[in-house]
């Protein structure tokens, strides 16, 4: 890219220092991470204070961060004052029922572990119910990762201006992402896991007074991570994996068992408290339910391995450009490291103009468990996972971490993209010339495409005083949200209409029925218990060996309103405000046809419509068929539906 790519003063100096590379003296006899001698070479590495002769911005820490720190004062407000995503309203409320004494899994329905819920139990407990709490806790776990990163970047031979402008880039994009990528679990189990990491590092560069110690430690941090999500061990395995090699070039084996029996002991430790807490709190049969009976048929229907592994490349266009450089990077590293062999040699060398040799035993290692990592944690996404946006957060941050690593400062690539694009696109407003060509430039190319950044569009940045002064108002989340007209993402302003309409009726616990993901802060927004356990019924509908038991829920419980969202029954987002799709007289719109009208919800009675929400008075004796529509039929509406 920038700091190593073609042209570069230091383009074939890594290949010098590979072909004068001594033996592995480390692996024989090891020696502390801060006494290894280092390796000499024909000509010098960049430093940190390069020659002032020809200054370089892309070599620039103090650029970088500049960059970093403009980045964050423009979008931490705007940030903060996003909107919550239909999870985070699930995880609240399971957070609220354990600060009041209810059962996890019987009272709220979660197909997940945990972890995420106890940690927004205890910020809630601490710090109180405003979702601005939550974005910034959100804020401090991807700081808290970005500094580790940080750390083992510059273990793997980066220097200090590859660090810069690797903060740079991720200031410039994950406050940037949608609300659907915030206070997810995937971005909070990162955490732990680049922790548990950094010991392990620590274990394989011989640094350790009491590596059976370390290791228990180390063991208990992923069991904090594997707490939030399992699919962690995935990546836990692979960097053990790899260091047992490592370690197994100089120590015997039982060593590389104890290891091995250190990291199960530890996470053994901090699976039992929650275990505990799981069987004292009555939620210990609800929670072995849900994860035997339920989520079986629930983790079913991921989508095609193709589509899961074209998304690392384009989720987040442009920065998903960065894994076709990540991927080739980490296979390097650990052929770099000769990790398949137990033999104390030589590091293999890299033909390659574009990978920097390492310079140490130290980078070596560091760079071979960033790869083992980083494609473990991609074959997690790829195969384990559902194709979703906050799933490739962190993957996107360990691929920054590894191009950061040889040097190159993709910061400052990209930033010089934004800009670019962001004229380009402000041209396209004005000019009908430059938009036909950015519009045949665009086309269907997912990889590039000439779009502004959030920062380069006025009518976000001209909300940025008003974050400062109104927080998270209605008004604002809408104008700042991503996903707020689409039937799992909230319209506040007509919502908060419904809510006020129902607080004159007086609810009880158990008598609303948020039924459609986006009217969810209902709950919270009126203080009530909802009418069953299950929040997400589009999710839980979807479980088909479990509908009859979700319909007889919904028909025994004791709610005396429902209210729905019409986006959930079409593809077309602008038909609820379509004059056309209303007729005088008729509480529903036109396009809604008369098989689905007979179906719960939309046969109970019209009481109140705000926008694209309708709250239903419940008559419980003419419930009719109970279900949602798979979203993939909304066409096929008017059909009978198959026997559940």
């Amino acid at each position: 890219m920038i700091a190593n790519g073609p042209g570069s003063d230091y383009s074939d100096c890594g290949l010098r220092i590979a072909e004068r590379y001594h033996r592995y003296h480390a692996l024989i006899a090891p020696t502390p991470a801060d006494e290894y001698p280092p390796l000499t070479a024909p000509t010098p590495l960049p430093t940190d204070n390069e020659s002032r002769a020809r200054w370089r911005p892309w070599r620039s820490a103090a650029l970088g961060c500049v960059v970093a720190a403009l980045a964050l004062v423009a979008g931490v407000p705007l940030f903060l004052c996003l909107p919550p995503w239909n999870d985070v309203t699930l995880h609240d409320m399971v957070a609220r029922t354990i600060l009041r004494g209810g059962v996890q899994y019987r009272d709220v329905f979660d197909t997940n572990l945990p972890g995420i819920d106890w940690s927004m139990a205890a910020i809630r407990a601490a710090f109180g119910w405003g979702y601005e709490v939550l974005r910034a806790a959100d804020l401090i776990v991807v700081g808290a990762i970005t500094f580790v990163l940080c750390v083992w970047v510059r273990r793997c031979g980066g220097t200090g201006y590859a660090v810069a402008w690797f903060v740079a880039a991720i200031a410039l994009f994950y406050p940037f992402t949608s609300e659907f990528s915030h206070v997810q679990r995937d971005v909070w189990m990162t955490l732990p896991a680049v922790l548990a990491c950094r010991l392990r590092l620590k274990r394989v560069s011989g640094s350790l007074a009491k590596p059976q110690a370390a290791a228990i430690l180390e063991g208990f941090v992923w069991g904090i991570a594997v707490w939030f999500k399992p699919h962690v061990v995935v990546p836990a395995l692979a960097v053990w994996g790899v260091s047992a090699v490592l370690i197994a070039r100089r120590e015997p084996g039982r060593n590389v068992r104890a290891d091995l029996a250190g990291l199960i002991l530890g996470g053994v430790l901090a699976g039992a408290p929650g275990v505990l807490w799981l069987v004292g709190s009555g939620a210990w049969p609800y929670f072995l339910d849900i994860f035997l009976n339920w989520n079986t048929d629930y983790l079913s229907e991921a989508g095609s391995l193709s589509m899961r592994f074209g998304t690392v490349f384009n989720c987040f266009r442009p920065w998903s450009n960065l894994q076709f450089v990540a991927l080739p990077l980490a296979v390097l590293a650990l052929l770099e490291a000769r990790v398949w062999s137990r033999k104390p040699a030589e590091p293999a060398r890299v033909r390659s103009r574009y990978y920097l040799a390492a310079t140490s035993e130290r980078e070596i290692a560091a760079r071979a468990l960033l790869a083992a990592c980083y494609l473990a944690w991609m074959a997690q996404v790829v195969f384990v996972q559902k194709a979703f946006d906050y799933v490739h957060v962190p993957l996107t941050f360990l691929g920054m971490a590894l191009v950061a690593s040889q040097r190159w400062c993709f910061g400052f690539a990209y930033l010089v993209w934004f800009v670019v694009a962001g004229a380009l696109a402000h041209a396209a407003d004005v000019s009908p010339t430059v938009k036909l060509a950015a519009d045949g430039f665009n086309g269907d190319n997912l990889q590039i495409q000439i779009e502004k950044h959030a920062l380069a569009e006025p009518r976000i940045v001209r909300l940025w005083p008003r974050c400062r002064a109104e927080g998270g108002s209605a008004d604002l989340r809408n104008q700042l949200g991503t996903y707020t007209n689409i039937h799992c993402g909230t319209n506040w302003t007509d919502l908060e209409a419904v809510a006020g309409f129902l607080s004159a009726k007086q609810l009880g616990p158990g008598e609303l029925n948020c039924w459609h993901d986006s009217t969810h802060p209902l709950y919270l927004m009126l203080d009530l218990d909802p009418a069953t356990r299950y929040m997400h019924f589009g999710t839980a509908f979807g479980i088909k060996s479990k509908q009859r038991v979700i319909a007889a829920e919904v028909a025994a419980s004791r709610q005396r309103f429902v209210v729905s969202d019409l986006l959930r029954t079409t593809w077309d987002r602008d038909s609820v405000t379509r004059e056309s799709s209303w007729r005088a007289g008729d509480p529903l719109p036109l396009w809604l046809p008369p098989a689905e009208r007979a179906r719960f919800p939309w046969n109970q009675r019209v009481t109140f419509r705000s926008g694209r929400y309708i709250v239903h008075e419940v008559d419980p004796k003419a419930l009719g068929l109970i279900r949602v529509p798979d979203w993939d039929k909304l066409d096929r509406l008017g059909e009978p539906d198959p026997a559940p």
